[in-house]
């Protein structure tokens, strides 16, 4: 038989270039990149600052699971409505501490809230005055028109110095948005968390009542507002809706 006829060269060289182009399309397809190259980038935001109360008083059953319960949950439902903003958060019984600094990382912000019960502030008087001047450490110096404090709590005070600490926050021009949780007619005190015991004095139970008066003071003396839940099922997203998002938002 007849040998095939050659391949022509030029033919060749077509097929060959044709697969070196066919892999350069691929290569760039990948986007191949070297290198780091910095880039500044500019985002808006509020600095909002959460004062939680983890007093006993906040096991009372007048919410479920609890108010103190009912707190973490409206938590998380401010979180979904930020965009940008930083978050922070105080817990406060006795003393404040400061549990989660501001941040932009509400996974992190949402892994500590989670951790939050009776025992994340030391035990003592209920001490709403500690609670505000420890919000005000965790801001920055600048002036505070893109700042705001979200105070949670029934509003019981049991250490009488919430006059001096409001005087420090008018001066740093920062507003405080209270939220009132609890039965106004009151509710039994549990000596635990989990136990359905409830604490007994001269053998009668220990009411806890939600004080509008006291958080609706803080409100007004700062030039914030008061957010009555008491027992409806109002969120926080409203809150942030209606109140928070109006703040000047600050470009970082």
């Amino acid at each position: 038989p007849a040998d095939p006829p050659a391949i022509h060269p030029r033919w060749r060289a077509q097929s060959i270039l044709a697969g070196v182009g066919l892999l350069l399309a691929l290569f760039a397809l990948a986007r191949p990149q070297w290198g780091v190259r910095e880039e500044l980038v500019s985002r808006r935001g509020r600095d909002l600052l959460v004062v939680l109360d983890v007093s006993r008083s906040m096991l009372a059953r007048d919410l479920f699971p609890s108010r103190l319960g009912r707190a973490k949950v409206d938590l998380l439902d401010l979180v979904r409505n930020l965009r940008g903003d930083r978050i922070g958060l105080v817990a406060f019984r006795g003393k404040a501490v400061l549990l989660c600094p501001l941040t932009t990382d509400y996974g992190f912000f949402t892994q500590v809230l989670d951790g939050v019960g009776i025992d994340s502030a030391p035990a003592g008087e209920t001490h709403i005055g500690d609670a505000l001047r420890k919000a005000l450490d965790a801001f920055d110096a600048d002036p505070g028109s893109h700042k705001a404090i979200i105070l949670i709590s029934d509003g019981e005070d049991l250490a009488g110095q919430i006059d001096p600490a409001l005087d420090e926050v008018r001066q740093r021009n920062i507003a405080v948005f209270t939220v009132g949780l609890g039965d106004p007619a009151g509710a039994p005190v549990p000596q635990a968390e989990t136990g359905r015991e409830s604490i007994t004095f001269e053998g009668q139970p220990v009411v806890s009542r939600l004080d509008h008066a006291t958080l609706r003071r803080i409100a007004e003396a700062t030039g914030g507002a008061y957010l009555p839940i008491a027992l409806a099922h109002t969120d926080l997203g409203l809150l942030y809706r209606d109140h928070l998002r109006r703040l000047a938002a600050q470009e970082r």
